[in-house]
């Protein structure tokens, strides 16, 4: 199958769902990360875009993904943009990548930009005859999903669960390439942070590790 990605930032794709695509890369699938934003330009000077884009790259490649499709959409300022333009773009993605499955942000994160990329995947993904994604996941983002106010912003309600205790290893050696991005335990971006979301889920289901998703529609 083809598995798209749907990353706000670069770093994004391996919080998400870093374990999962190793394993399904490792099952034969092809897995592509869409990383739709530079990241660069609030936090950082102009060059860290090449750098973090290089990161992805190596990342990705430690997964054992394809190299990643980068939209390069201004950080931040997603929802400056019309909810169509929006979903086209990531339909244009789509065009290129020709997913079967999806996986995107969960709706209810702290940061806007995950926030609109869900409900741009949303309409990408709607099940009109003749699309062929079947499979729409949503993924938490450590210290975005999880930091949303209950009650403001809907709550992440993980029902699948995928047991990565093969692969937790490549995707903690994946975020390390970032090295802008980690951060000091004991911050949820941290090494030792991800490893123990990813055991914290995993006992949840009876697994050494797991990542968490929502299903959000699956046509079979």
């Amino acid at each position: 199958m083809n598995i798209v990605i749907i990353a706000a930032h670069p770093d994004d794709e391996v919080l998400g769902c870093g374990a999962t695509a190793a394993r399904m890369a490792g099952e034969g699938h092809r897995v592509i990360p869409v990383i739709v934003c530079e990241n660069a330009s609030v936090r950082y000077d102009s060059h860290m875009q090449s750098v973090l884009e290089e990161n992805a790259i190596t990342s990705a490649d430690i997964l054992g993904m394809q190299p990643p499709v980068f939209l390069r959409m201004p950080d931040q300022k997603l929802d400056t943009f019309s909810a169509l333009e929006m979903a086209q773009a990531i339909e244009r993605a789509f065009e290129e990548t020709k997913p079967e499955v999806v996986f995107t942000h969960h709706g209810g994160d702290i940061n806007m930009d995950h926030r609109v990329l869900f409900e741009a995947t949303m309409v990408a993904t709607r099940p009109t005859p003749g699309n062929r994604v079947r499979t729409v996941f949503t993924y938490e983002t450590i210290s975005s999903t999880e930091w949303a106010a209950p009650g403001y912003h809907s709550v992440f309600t993980p029902n699948t669960f995928y047991d990565v205790s093969s692969t937790l290893a490549l995707k903690i050696k994946a975020f390390s390439v970032y090295e802008s991005e980690v951060k000091e335990y004991p911050h949820p971006r941290s090494l030792e942070g991800i490893e123990i979301r990813a055991k914290d889920w995993g006992t949840r289901v009876g697994r050494h590790a797991a990542e968490a998703f929502q299903l959000v529609r699956s046509v079979l």
